[in-house]
């Protein structure tokens, strides 16, 4: 049964399948092994907005702090999503990338993801973008039943 749930969300619209999980839906941040800076464990949660489709409502929690944007959904159909925003500018690297993807690994899907991808931050007025952290959501196809 969990191996039907893998060859038929492999590679679908990551809108549908955001859609099935539930909202809203938690993105869990790993950091880069490369990456300078000190990351905190963090997470955000991505809620589609009810009067666009191709908007959300992001939250990212780190501790006691939360930060809250709109952000633009962009889905090419083939299974990757870009969502394209920014926080207040009093942060440092406000601005944001969020790739996501559908088409996991055997592997990221015995592991419980149904979507994998990486967060970009950095500044669009420098056009300096790092990528920052693996991003992954877990599927919740057993929940479902």
């Amino acid at each position: 049964m969990v191996q039907m749930f893998y060859y038929e969300n492999k590679g679908r619209c990551c809108k549908k399948i955001l859609r099935y999980n539930g909202y809203p839906n938690k993105v869990l941040l790993y950091p880069e092994e490369g990456w300078a800076r000190s990351a905190a464990s963090s997470y955000w949660t991505i809620t589609p907005s009810w009067w666009s489709k191709s908007r959300c409502k992001v939250v990212e929690v780190a501790g006691t702090r939360r930060y809250k944007t709109t952000a633009k959904m962009l889905d090419n159909g083939r299974g990757s999503l870009y969502i394209v925003g920014s926080f207040k500018k009093n942060i440092p690297e406000p601005d944001f990338k969020l790739f996501l993807t559908s088409n996991v690994t055997i592997s990221d899907f015995n592991m419980g993801y149904s979507m994998t991808g990486s967060l970009e931050r950095g500044s669009k007025r420098d056009n300096s973008f790092q990528t920052t952290h693996f991003a992954v959501i877990k599927r919740r196809d057993f929940e479902k039943r």
